[in-house]
């Protein structure tokens, strides 16, 4: 998150020889994972997230795997065509259909929830988070479609909306902690003796 969010605002190429450096230090070994599950947050769309709650979600036991706090700068997925007389339609072609899924657009061929299931598949993600400021609409009024495509599809989730009060935090890291662990503790089936 921090990487990314500094590359909206330096000079992009230093910004590719930060990403580079850090592509070379992720591939090192360096020890074993932590007793962390993987998730997907999911809401925060409508303003960058307390530095806090992320701290918070990770402290109490998660790897976010993928996210939607910097949207705006991962909003088309894959390249724009290049190969055109016509640029400015070629960026409209791939708003319109190469855009990642969001509470902000209302895509009726596209299914959100459908979306959101694919993704945590693809990230391999253990569940999602369902984390919106108090004051998005739109995140908290697809909040139960997405809920029920996690039911549907057995995907463990929780939800809470959170305020640039820090003093809360203490609360959100009890319930991500127990989401968490309960997570770990009944991730397989009990065997029958």
């Amino acid at each position: 998150y921090y990487i990314l969010r500094t590359g909206l605002s330096i000079p992009v190429e230093h910004h590719n020889q930060i990403l580079k450096d850090t592509i070379g230090f992720l591939q090192e070994d360096i020890g074993e994972p932590m007793d962390k599950i993987k998730v997907v947050v999911s809401g925060a769309f409508c303003e960058q997230p307390p530095i806090g709650l992320i701290k918070t979600i990770e402290m109490a036991g998660c790897y976010i795997v993928d996210d939607d706090f910097i949207l705006g700068s991962r909003w088309m997925e894959g390249d724009v065509e290049e190969n055109t007389d016509d640029p400015l339609n070629a960026l409209v072609e791939a708003y319109l259909n190469q855009s990642t899924f969001s509470s902000a657009v209302y895509d009726v061929g596209n299914p959100k929830g459908e979306r959101l299931v694919q993704l945590v598949k693809k990230r391999n993600a253990d569940g999602v988070i369902f984390a919106a400021p108090s004051f998005c609409d739109p995140a908290l009024l697809d909040r139960p479609t997405l809920q029920k495509a996690c039911d549907e599809a057995e995907i463990r989730h929780i939800n809470f909306q959170y305020h640039e009060n820090t003093g809360q935090f203490k609360v959100i890291k009890e319930q991500v902690g127990a989401f968490s662990d309960s997570i770990k503790l009944w991730e397989e089936p009990m065997l029958e003796i």
